[in-house]
């Protein structure tokens, strides 16, 4: 969970799907082994895109593969090793865990809710068409959005509680290997790499050299989003990721100073 507040993109995204599970679920009907497949489909779908289009975005992204075509100036493959080593990082994973099961409560809530409406509202509002899979449409759609209010109000809850502490999500990313060229940065996890291009807009970086790690730091209004690159060198990471971010920073400012000559 990239944020506690859905963005617009996860509400559209949500919307289009409830609408589109809501016809096909209209037309299986309510028995079989095929709905409730499907159904549970619908339910991983679902959390599968909120995960997949929560993540948050930086102002440097980019290609990985377009990151990659730059020299390599360092390289770290034993990340999770120095993880091991750092003994503030599972105090810090405590919190961080505490937001992840409010998510999961907020996932048995809804599938809880949807059970129990599932009779009631089908049984109520079905009959109401004289067709049939019409009126099954309408009762999925019913359910679905319910579903959705659900989970929106408890992230609504959950986004107050934490405003009202003064505090904001803070998410830690620390992939298990990670490479800096002379195009940006690219971090490698189990599920694929991405990339951020110098000068790393919208990122604070900080050296801890005693914990054995630099940090990419993004604040929001919602959230701290870190990523944290652990390695067996720190100083020397640190340095070079500096060097090349004050030097694309020189050439940006170099390139904005052309065009404004060039428009006078």
């Amino acid at each position: 969970m990239s944020s506690v507040m859905q963005s617009k993109k996860q509400i559209f995204i949500s919307q289009l799907s409830i609408l589109l599970f809501a016809v096909v679920a209209g037309f299986l009907g309510r028995t079989g082994t095929l709905y409730w497949i499907f159904i549970f489909l619908y339910f991983i779908v679902y959390m599968y895109l909120m995960s997949k289009f929560g993540q948050p975005k930086y102002p440097s992204s980019a290609k990985a593969s377009e990151i990659e075509k730059g020299k390599v100036l360092y390289e770290e493959t034993r990340a999770f090793e120095f993880v091991s080593m750092d003994k503030q990082y599972t105090q810090e994973m405590q919190e961080q865990m505490k937001m992840m099961n409010v998510s999961m409560m907020l996932s048995f809530a809804v599938l809880i809710y949807f059970f129990l409406a599932f009779g009631p509202v089908v049984a109520y509002i079905a009959p109401k068409f004289s067709n049939e899979k019409i009126g099954m449409t309408v009762a999925y759609l019913v359910l679905f959005e319910g579903s959705f209010v659900i989970s929106s109000l408890g992230q609504v809850y959950t986004a107050r509680r934490m405003k009202k502490q003064n505090k904001k999500a803070v998410m830690i990313n620390v992939p298990r290997s990670f490479l800096v060229t002379e195009e940006g940065v690219v971090l490698r996890g189990f599920t694929g790499g991405s990339g951020f291009r110098f000068p790393l807009n919208g990122f604070k970086i900080q050296l801890n050299e005693e914990r054995k790690f630099v940090e990419l730091s993004n604040e929001t209004d919602k959230a701290i989003n870190k990523i944290r690159l652990y390695t067996k060198s720190p100083k020397k990471l640190y340095d070079i990721i500096m060097r090349r971010v004050e030097k694309r920073s020189l050439e940006a400012g170099d390139d904005e100073k052309q065009d404004s000559e060039q428009k006078q």
